[in-house]
């Protein structure tokens, strides 16, 4: 007996000890080595994250406070398939409920995750182009069986906050993740951030474009194949481009195979985005629809402002492009399409417009040329365009001024990345001795010039030689166009026209 209470008496002095000191660590702030926690810990998580694998490789503390917190280093989260992508976390902080540990299904307080980085389809071998990444996600991990829920989610991105939860249920093959995400202001230069490119610059650009399609077409396959959920992400608020825009929303699906951008609307003063988009397998490749509108668009703060320069482009945009298309990879679609392209521009002034896009400095360098050699100042421009196997071919192409009216002709041809178009200027007032020179543009999506059409300047002399005798007769019968463009140039809010249906959902 006398033993036995001395037993208990040192226990005790051992236990008060021991509580002592936990609570000289915890008043003072400070964290233990605890590497002797690596080998229980990686048992216990592997079990909770299988068929995941997860290895910690970094330094493990301990901070001793009244829910223990744990912080690993340097983690590497694989599949057991090698071809698939490692997850690397910088940091994993896991907050611990004792009492909750007795119950027998994990119930993690708060665990938080610093320098999270997820690669975007990697091929074995070569240096991985994009990936995922994520500075801050921290919430409640809740585990039971082979489901996971990530209450109270936190995820912050530089200027932009997201709240929300994340479920994941292993028992269905693939396993079903869904997220659901809120913010009251979304900043999108932010969240663009999410999607690390590495060695962006250190490339050829031809180069760049290879390896990008490369992973899309990865990517692509990956998640029809081993994925399965739902995003749904919605703000009050928009900023792009340190500017503000309306209500955000985008809703994207992984079910049966087919991967869908159900709902993607953003608002805009005056107008709005919108688009749909879905890609399934379809026999030995795959299919594709998309629907995008964009009505009454500011696209002045798209442009590079010069650092010493005047204000940013100002002008308006709408367009809606819809196709339907069969292709062996994600990266042939565009080559192969069917459907309709429908645009129209309202420049409000031209001299400082420089895109990120080739395209769009093409025209607005035609633009810009046109309206300084003719002294006026462009109404607009509209485009109707057909598209069948990634040939884009105008049905109606106008560049309306306020003095010369410009039509043409223009093809493009998305498989082969060429571009043809030819343009015929026009002066609104019959004028004497007026020469009107054709405009042709060839090359290709990377390199196209402008020249005077083949044949064009034979033509040109022969309208400015006779000009003094047809010109009056133009004025005469009333052959004028209006200065303002008013029989050409519709308005934002009405162009393109609404349709009933279109190729994408038929």
């Amino acid at each position: 007996m006398v033993v036995f209470k001395r037993f208990v008496k040192y226990l005790l002095l051992f236990l008060a000890a021991l509580a002592l000191a936990w609570l000289v660590v915890y008043l003072a702030g400070w964290s233990i080595p605890a590497d002797f926690l690596r080998a229980s810990l990686t048992r216990e998580l592997n079990e909770d994250l299988a068929p995941l694998r997860l290895t910690l490789e970094g330094p493990i503390r301990l901070t001793p406070t009244l829910t223990p917190t744990v912080s690993m280093s340097q983690i590497k989260v694989v599949r057991p398939n090698p071809k698939l992508p490692v997850i690397t976390l910088g940091c994993l902080s896991i907050k611990v409920s004792l009492v909750s540990l007795l119950g027998g299904d994990v119930n993690l307080e708060n665990v938080t995750i610093s320098d999270m980085r997820l690669p975007l389809a990697p091929e074995p071998g070569r240096k991985q182009e994009a990936a995922l990444h994520f500075s801050h996600i921290s919430g409640r991990l809740l585990i039971s069986g082979q489901q996971a829920s990530l209450e109270n989610l936190v995820l912050r991105l530089d200027r932009s906050s997201l709240t929300g939860r994340a479920t994941l249920d292993t028992k269905p093959d693939p396993p079903k993740l869904v997220i659901h995400l809120e913010s009251p202001q979304a900043d999108l230069d932010s969240l663009a951030h999410v999607v690390a490119l590495e060695d962006e610059g250190t490339r050829p650009a031809p180069e760049r474009r290879r390896a990008l399609l490369d992973t899309l077409d990865n990517l692509v396959d990956r998640i029809i194949k081993t994925v399965q959920g739902e995003l749904i992400l919605k703000a009050n608020h928009v900023i792009w481009k340190k500017k503000a825009a309306g209500r955000g929303e985008l809703h994207i699906t992984a079910k049966n195979r087919r991967l869908a951008i159900e709902r993607l609307e953003l608002g805009l003063p005056g107008g709005k985005i919108s688009m749909r988009n879905a890609i399934w397998p379809d026999g030995g490749g795959l299919g594709s629809s998309l629907d995008l509108e964009i009505r009454n668009f500011s696209y002045g703060f798209l442009t590079r402002e010069k650092p010493k320069g005047p204000m940013r482009s100002q002008g308006v945009l709408s367009m809606r492009l819809s196709l339907i298309s069969q292709a062996p990879k994600a990266s042939d679609l565009l080559g192969r399409a069917d459907g309709v392209f429908q645009v129209g521009l309202w420049p409000k002034d031209l001299e400082t417009a420089s895109f990120d896009l080739w395209a769009a400095n093409l025209l607005f360098a035609l633009l810009d040329s046109l309206a300084a050699k003719t002294g006026s100042h462009v109404n607009c421009a509209v485009g109707n365009f057909v598209m069948e196997k990634g040939l884009m071919t105008s049905k109606e192409l106008i560049i309306d001024t306020s003095k010369v009216r410009v039509s043409g002709e223009a093809k493009l041809n998305f498989a082969k990345r060429t571009i043809t178009v030819k343009l015929q200027p026009r002066a609104k007032q019959p004028q004497f001795f007026n020469l009107e020179t054709p405009i042709h543009i060839s090359g290709t999506f990377e390199q196209a010039s402008a020249g005077v059409s083949p044949g064009g300047l034979v033509g040109s002399v022969i309208n400015f030689a006779t000009s003094p005798v047809f010109a009056p007769l133009r004025r005469l019968f009333g052959d004028t166009l209006p200065e303002a463009g008013k029989d050409v140039c519709r308005s934002p809010q009405t162009w393109p026209p609404a349709v009933a249906k279109s190729p994408a959902n038929e």
